[in-house]
């Protein structure tokens, strides 16, 4: 009985000491563990801006060519000067072609007298017919003369209209109002239609267009906010310029398509976003860059410096119930200067914030909530 009651005795105390010895193993545990800052994800609104390169063109940009051969007469616009619809650039030697209208013109002149003529053979020889004084295959015969006389004259004034049409184009005019490009010609320099360069160009004033490329990927993430765009797109255009010297653009643009095909070796599709230059500040040619304010509703937001990379991916460390953190990719639908705009995460669950290069997948931690 005796020995019975001391194994008893014996057991309980080992019990309590083993106990001891775990608690104080579990809190030495966890004041071993490393404290890091813990994060709860919130859902929120932001706008993001998606940049893109562009080049910038005039919607009317029109190479100048002559018509016909000659020799530059004269030269009335410098480069780069401003010009107006119908204003003459360029004159070409005119005196050959004036020779030309009045050749034409005479041959007019002797067609109509041939015309004539055949007429008064036709009339004179009518009532000699109807008397039988001579067969009617002579009066027939003059018949078809005047016809032929007639076939002529109109000839004659075609050739006058065409000698007339090739007179115009001695006098080279701007098609619309605009800016001189360069003119490679000089004064005595022989041209021709079939040139391979123009005499120069004209850059309509008026809106400008300004060119960049969308791949697939970006077309398929900007799907869910599409309709909040187009919006505000046509209600009063909402693209900015941001110009080669850093200043945005005073002037709003709309998003257009250039191109209604995807391009299989680049995997992008070519947009426009078309811009109003009234005080023509934007010169065709210029460079700079697009930028496209996105506002996603309802959704996360990450600091960049609470991720990773790994294999093209985006990590982050979420944090279980028990403290231990657990690697995790993302898909990131945006970004702005610091943090990534994602949908693929709820709201509630809490992520590492800062400091994730030192830790590895399925540690404890010592969390410490920051905001």
């Amino acid at each position: 009985m005796c020995k019975s009651y001391l194994f008893y005795l014996l057991a309980g105390v080992f019990l309590a000491f083993t106990a001891g010895a775990c608690s104080s193993g579990q809190k030495q545990a966890q004041q071993q563990a490393p404290e890091y800052k813990v994060m709860e994800l919130d859902t929120t609104t932001v706008t993001v801006y998606s940049e893109f390169s562009t080049v910038i063109q005039s919607k009317d940009v029109i190479e100048i060519r002559p018509r016909i051969t000659g020799y530059i007469d004269q030269i009335t616009k410098d480069e780069g000067s401003f010009v107006k619809k119908g204003e003459l650039i360029f004159q070409i030697a005119d005196a050959d072609y004036k020779q030309q209208v009045n050749a034409a013109m005479a041959g007019v002149q002797a067609a109509t007298a041939n015309v004539a003529n055949s007429q008064l053979e036709v009339e004179k020889l009518t009532p000699l017919v109807e008397k039988g004084i001579i067969s009617p295959y002579e009066l027939q015969s003059a018949k078809s003369s005047l016809v032929a006389a007639q076939a002529n004259l109109e000839q004659a004034k075609a050739e006058h209209r065409n000698a007339l049409v090739n007179l115009g184009y001695t006098k080279i005019i701007s098609p619309v109002d605009g800016l001189l490009g360069i003119i490679p010609v000089r004064v005595g320099s022989l041209v021709s239609s079939s040139g391979a360069d123009p005499l120069t160009t004209v850059s309509g004033v008026g809106d400008i267009s300004a060119y960049f490329s969308v791949d697939e990927k970006m077309l398929m993430e900007l799907r869910d906010v599409a309709d909040d765009i187009m919006a505000e797109n046509h209600k009063r255009g909402y693209v900015e310029l941001v110009l080669a010297d850093g200043s945005t653009y005073s002037q709003k643009g709309k998003l257009e398509n250039a191109s209604g095909i995807i391009d299989r070796n680049t995997g992008s599709i070519q947009m426009k976003v078309i811009f109003p230059n009234p005080d023509m500040q934007i010169l065709s040619g210029s460079s700079g860059v697009l930028r496209f304010p996105i506002k996603y509703n309802g959704i996360i937001l990450i600091p960049q410096k609470a991720t990773y990379e790994l294999q093209d991916k985006v990590m982050i460390y979420t944090v279980s119930d028990d403290n231990t953190v657990h690697s995790k990719s993302i898909h990131v639908a945006g970004k702005t200067e610091k943090e990534y705009v994602v949908r693929d995460l709820e709201k509630g669950i809490k992520i590492v914030a800062e400091g994730i290069d030192r830790l590895r997948d399925g540690q404890t931690i010592a969390p410490k909530t920051q905001e």
